[in-house]
């Protein structure tokens, strides 16, 4: 190979220039002057082929990998430059100049890497969605399930004899590292996200970045279009996690696509950092050949591409890359046809329902309660504990013009909801949404207000989704207590399943806390039919009210200025109110745990939470001290952020 020299000359080459100085040339060896007049019109021959690279120089969009970016900047080599003609930049990459084979080569080379970088992340999951498939054969084959094998009582000998041994002093140590891993990382007073996002996300990254520097020798080029095709491989990965329909890795893990999303989340960040220092290594490219600031000036309108809503540079990502690198168009059409077809299955999934909006008197609630086909009830009332993604369609919108930013706003607005309650005989879903400064809630609220009381609105459901589908068997013997602890909204999470749990197995040991401001938050479950939630025990309901944080108080059981409220909760019966209440205070959330955990040694405990974020790491913390005491704990955060 033979190299390319645009920069300044070596020291050896410095010191062979003829040195300038006032004698005339009559003092000056023939021998010399004739060396001048040969570098000056090496300079000038040089300098004219610098000038006519310059107007054949690529454009911002081919300059990633086009074939002939470095090609069209590389001038004659002089074959007396003592250097080679490479460009010294003071590391082992260097600008070649390479031959129309060596280039065909290349870019083998980089099509293999990126598809080794693809299927690096494809084949793992491929494999174990097998392993899925063949377990839940064989299963369905021997009629073998979790659900039907025998399951030792608490304090049975059998469990501690189990607990005592090998296995299960190997499965308490293997439970401790689960939960290390899930903990969050706090340094210089920041949260980092849980531990095992920022490790596994750590270690693709230097696998990805050994697959960009293996087998590019000393090619500057090379190494920069490594970087480029490595990023854009992931790109059908990434799409892959951000499904929500046709998810298979959520499929592969027993997830669901909120919990695969956090992983979508560590992809883009890795994927960023490929795609800037693919950016930052052809900026340097072009310092080299002073054309930085025409390039520059070229980026400008390809910035338009990236708009602001997250949806709409998914869309239009692709084709940038498409356009950018025609090299990567089969990871392009990979990302395309797996987007479209889960948008595709969504619409068919989704229905348009005619929905009672009202707010909720003295709260900043709004319910909203839909009439959903008999025929598709079943999917709903089967899975307590999912949300679905509501829209607001055209007709139903406040604004009718289709060109007006109030209309357009909702053309990519799906938010998600829990589902409250579900009514097997009338067909209706209960949704119970906050009100804030978003677009959606902001028309809910006016749909409420004018609206009459026999007026509905068409909304559309598309779902359910979440982990609850997933969930194991909370009503089976595999547990022995379930804790439940919501804060606010969250309710409408846990209180389907607290309700599932009792009506498949009375005798469950399950326990609810529930954290509202003011009893007018709590006044939505009661529906007119069976127990209200000051009928049960088992759920203990606090009332925080606008105490400060730092504010200690006792719990009390009563006070005046609630007792209106609280009397609401009663259905408006004269009965003994049984729910344990706390006005103006905050749930002792170590004290909750231990009591549940200090039950049996031997004890299997599932704890789920749905609340702010603060609530659910300050439980985690107390559940997380009798993990790393060998209890068996299933846990599951369902977070109110994405």
């Amino acid at each position: 190979m033979t190299g390319i020299g645009l920069t300044k000359p070596s020291a050896d080459r410095a010191e062979a220039e003829p040195v300038q100085d006032d004698l005339s040339s009559d003092h000056v060896p023939q021998s010399i002057l004739r060396s001048q007049r040969v570098f000056s019109s090496q300079r000038e021959s040089k300098r004219e082929n610098k000038l006519s690279c310059l107007t054949r120089c690529p454009t911002f969009t081919d300059f990633s990998l086009a074939e002939s970016s470095e090609h069209q900047l590389s001038p004659a080599v002089d074959p007396r430059d003592p250097t080679g003609g490479r460009a010294k930049m003071g590391w082992p990459y260097q600008f070649v100049d390479l031959t129309t084979e060596q280039r065909q080569a290349r870019r083998h080379t980089l099509d293999r890497y990126g598809l080794i970088a693809q299927l690096s992340a494809l084949v793992p999951i491929a494999l174990f969605l097998l392993y899925r498939l063949v377990a839940w054969g064989v299963a369905r084959a021997t009629g073998s399930n979790s659900r039907g094998r025998y399951a030792e009582i608490p304090h049975s000998p059998t469990l501690k004899q189990h607990r005592l041994s090998v296995v299960g002093l190997w499965s308490a140590t293997a439970r401790r590292v689960a939960w290390w891993f899930g903990d969050d990382v706090l340094f210089l007073g920041y949260n980092w996200g849980p531990r095992d996002q920022i490790i596994a996300g750590m270690l693709w990254t230097i696998w990805l970045l050994a697959l960009c520097v293996v087998e590019t020798g000393n090619d500057y080029i090379h190494l920069t279009r490594r970087f480029g095709i490595v990023g854009v491989s992931q790109f059908p990965v990434q799409y892959l996690l951000s499904l929500k329909s046709l998810n298979p890795i959520a499929l592969a893990l027993k997830s669901s696509h909120e919990e695969v999303n956090r992983w979508h989340r560590v992809l883009g960040r890795v994927i960023s950092v490929f795609v800037t220092l693919h950016a930052i290594f052809y900026l340097n490219y072009y310092y080299q050949y002073e054309v930085l600031g025409q390039k520059l000036t070229s980026l400008v309108p390809a910035l338009e591409f990236f708009f602001i809503t997250h949806l709409l540079v998914a869309l239009a990502l692709p084709p940038a890359i498409y356009f950018h690198a025609h090299h990567a168009s089969l990871y392009v059409w990979e990302s395309l046809i797996v987007f479209l077809v889960d948008i595709a299955k969504r619409k068919f999934d989704t229905i348009t329902a005619e929905t009672e909006v009202e707010l909720i008197p003295g709260t900043d609630l709004i319910k909203l309660v839909g009439s959903v086909p008999m025929s598709k009830i079943d999917r709903f009332a089967k899975n307590p504990g999912t949300h679905v993604y509501l829209s607001i369609p055209s007709a139903s919108r406040p604004d009718k013009s289709p060109v007006a930013a109030a209309h357009l706003v909702f053309e990519f607005s799906f938010n998600p909801f829990s589902i409250a309650a579900v009514d097997e005989t009338s067909g209706e879903l209960t949704l119970v949404a906050r009100r804030h400064d978003g677009p959606m809630t902001r028309a809910f609220a006016k749909f409420a207000g004018h609206t009459s009381d026999d007026a509905k609105v068409k909304l559309a459901f598309d779902g359910p989704y979440g982990c609850a589908k997933r969930f194991p068997n909370l009503a089976s013997s595999d547990f022995d207590r379930i804790l439940l602890v919501a804060g606010g909204v969250g309710a409408t999470f846990t209180l389907p399943l607290y309700r599932w749990i009792l009506a498949e197995n009375p005798a469950a040991r399950v326990q609810m806390v529930w954290t509202v401001r003011g009893a007018g938050d709590a006044t939505w479950p009661v529906t007119g039919e069976g127990k209200s939630i000051t009928d049960d025990e088992n759920i203990q309901l606090f009332l925080t009210g606008d105490i400060p944080e730092n504010t200690i108080d006792d719990a009390r059981l009563s006070d005046d200025s609630e007792d209106l409220e609280l009397a609401s909760l009663a259905n408006g019966r004269q009965q003994t109110r049984h729910t344990p209440t706390y006005i103006n205070t905050r749930p002792d959330l170590q004290k909750i745990v231990d009591d549940v955990f200090r039950q049996g040694v031997e004890e299997r405990i599932a704890v789920l939470v749905c609340g702010p974020e603060a609530m659910a790491r300050d439980l985690r913390s107390h559940v997380g001290v009798w993990v790393r005491k060998g209890r068996s704990v299933w846990w599951h955060n369902e977070s109110f952020a994405w």
